[in-house]
């Protein structure tokens, strides 16, 4: 071999070496580094330093099959960022001056850019990016040895791209994470303050302050649905003056509100008769505030202090923040019912205990009387009335009243009955006069959708005589000790309906065993679970049963019946009974 063409081969293969050796140098380079920007710099920087090139530019492929410049040298630094589209077949560098010259869908990029060179970056069969290279310095073209050189650098270079785009991927997912967690960690905080309080118009106040806080939001309306309607709760920021917030109370505007259901910016809504207004008054923002897919309200709000659009995930946030305060309005009026019934129990136990006190709390039981009384509201508080009263020369008032409806209302009508009543037995005269002067003074203080159904006795022991007056009232039985019984029915209406009534006295002689047992009609309508009435049969035979029993002996048979009867169904109307026995002789 001659001295020259040795000296020749002798200075390529010291240039492949070098080559070598750079590219070996490249690859550890490249692989020591997961970072996306510094990988591209190293690729770009080594060939333009080497081959003396004064632009050069990096562009890696999108999911969307597009190119992005993502680095760039000599070059306009506002191309960084602008996405290409194209397809490239094939692997091999593609020249603008080539020979078959590049396709015409690339002459803009070659042009735009100011390439000469572009090297596809294929990683396993995909491509992974472009490297473009502008013109030499010297003003030569690229040899086939610097292509050459230039293409293996790629495919060195490949892997490293490609494993750093996807640690570029699992540092955004864990950016998206840290601030997903950052938004619950918000959320949770904003939640436990909004749960602290059980006041509704506090919950309010700090939905607004975080919204316009973690948003940066001018404005703030709320709209709250209370017993059906739709109406605006509060206003915060910017321009909410009567005047400006006058227009978002309208029924027609809310509801054109009750048509949106989800989180929509207005720029999007279409079809919406009050969107005009919406966009006068620059609200940027609609979302439902919703509690198992009802809807409980709305946020309305304003533009962003920043000026920038709402971004998908602050609209996310806005809705779950929304949603919770929803809960916690819930939450409020459920406390507040709680708080209404803990009063209203209160309230019923001291009408409870009110009430008890106006019943009898002990009975006579001696050698000429017996008298027994049991009330079992059906409520805490009824409206029932049973009472005994001495009279003067050895007589005994009793009497059993039935007042229409049930809870506070008929007790504080029995109230009244108790206290006219214990007015007018100290009158003497005519019962039947008394129970007049009673109905006049119960129809004047009720009103007319209120009565008493009531029976009143009187019992003269001396001269063994019963003369009742019955208004309107379940017909006692008066059994004597024979067996027979009579039902007292004399009397007239009931109590309350009109005034100036007449009663009718009706008068009935007492023997010795005779029994008197009075009730209500809480114990013969008595209901089971088929709805059937307990009826008077059972009582009369109750009644035959025990009656030479003690009376709180009869009285007890007579409850344990109803209930067992009752078993099952709830008692529905309060059970008072009341039983006057006279002993017989010893």
């Amino acid at each position: 071999m001659e001295p020259v063409q040795q000296d020749r081969l002798s200075r390529e293969l010291d240039q492949r070496l070098v080559e070598l050796h750079s590219l070996f140098e490249m690859s550890q380079l490249l692989n020591a580094s997961l970072n996306l920007k510094v990988t591209l710099s190293s690729l770009l920087l080594t060939p333009m330093g080497r081959m003396m090139v004064s632009r050069g530019v990096v562009l890696v492929a999108a999911e969307d099959g597009e190119y992005e410049v993502v680095q760039l040298r000599g070059l306009d630094r506002r191309l960084l960022g602008k996405k290409y589209r194209w397809q490239i077949a094939g692997s091999q560098p593609i020249e603008r001056h080539g020979c078959p010259p590049p396709p015409a869908e690339l002459l803009p990029v070659f042009q735009t850019l100011e390439m000469e060179l572009l090297i596809p970056i294929v990683s396993t069969q995909r491509k992974v990016g472009l490297m473009g290279l502008g013109p030499k310095l010297d003003g030569q073209p690229f040899s086939s040895a610097e292509i050459e050189y230039l293409t293996s650098l790629a495919n060195i270079a490949a892997k490293s791209i490609d494993n750093a785009l996807i640690v570029q991927k699992l540092e955004q997912v864990n950016r998206r994470l840290d601030k997903k967690i950052q938004e619950l960690n918000t959320l949770f905080e904003i939640s436990k303050e909004l749960n602290a309080t059980p006041d509704k118009e506090k919950i309010v106040s700090l939905l607004i302050y975080a919204v316009m806080g973690e948003l940066l939001v001018n404005r703030c309306f709320v709209f709250l649905r209370e017993n059906g309607q739709l109406r605006l709760f509060a206003a915060r920021g910017m321009q909410t003056e009567p005047a400006q917030v006058k227009p978002f109370t309208g029924a027609g505007f809310l509801k054109n509100l009750s048509r949106i259901k989800q989180a929509t910016r207005v720029e999007e809504l279409t079809g919406l008769r009050s969107l005009r207004l919406l966009q006068k008054e620059k609200i940027r923002i609609i979302a439902p505030m919703q509690s198992q897919d009802q809807e409980k309200g709305f946020l309305l709000l304003g533009e962003k202090m920043t000026g920038q659009p709402y971004r998908d995930d602050e609209i996310e946030f806005l809705s779950t923040l929304a949603n919770q305060a929803v809960i916690s309005l819930e939450n409020a009026d459920l406390f507040e019912q709680m708080l209404e019934k803990k009063r209203m129990e209160e309230e019923l136990n001291i009408a409870r205990d009110i009430q008890q006190r106006l019943l009898p709390a002990e009975y006579p039981h001696t050698e000429r009387i017996e008298i027994q009384g049991v009330n079992i509201p059906s409520f805490q508080v009824g409206g029932d009335y049973l009472d005994w009263i001495p009279l003067e020369d050895g007589r005994f008032a009793v009497t059993v009243a039935d007042v229409s409806g049930k809870g506070i209302p008929a007790s504080l009508l029995m109230s009244s009955l108790q206290a006219g009543l214990r007015n007018s037995v100290t009158v003497q005269g005519d019962i039947g006069e008394m129970i007049g002067r009673l109905n006049n003074f119960i129809q004047a203080n009720t009103t007319f959708d209120k009565f008493i159904t009531f029976f009143y006795a009187v019992i003269d022991l001396d001269k063994k005589i019963l003369t009742y007056v019955n208004a309107g009232h379940n017909p006692p039985y008066l059994h004597h000790a024979d067996g027979t019984f009579k039902r007292l029915e004399v009397g007239g209406i009931i109590l309350g309906m009109m005034a100036n009534v007449s009663y009718q006295t009706g008068v009935e002689a007492l023997r010795a065993g005779d029994l008197l047992v009075m009730f209500t009609d809480g114990v013969t309508e008595a209901k089971n679970t088929q709805d059937q009435d307990f009826e008077e049969s059972r009582l009369e035979e109750i009644m035959e049963r025990c009656r030479d029993l003690p009376v709180k002996v009869l009285l007890d048979e007579i409850v344990y019946a109803v209930k067992t009867f009752a078993r099952g169904a709830p008692q529905s109307d309060d059970i008072t009974l009341m039983a006057v026995k006279i002993p017989a002789c010893p």
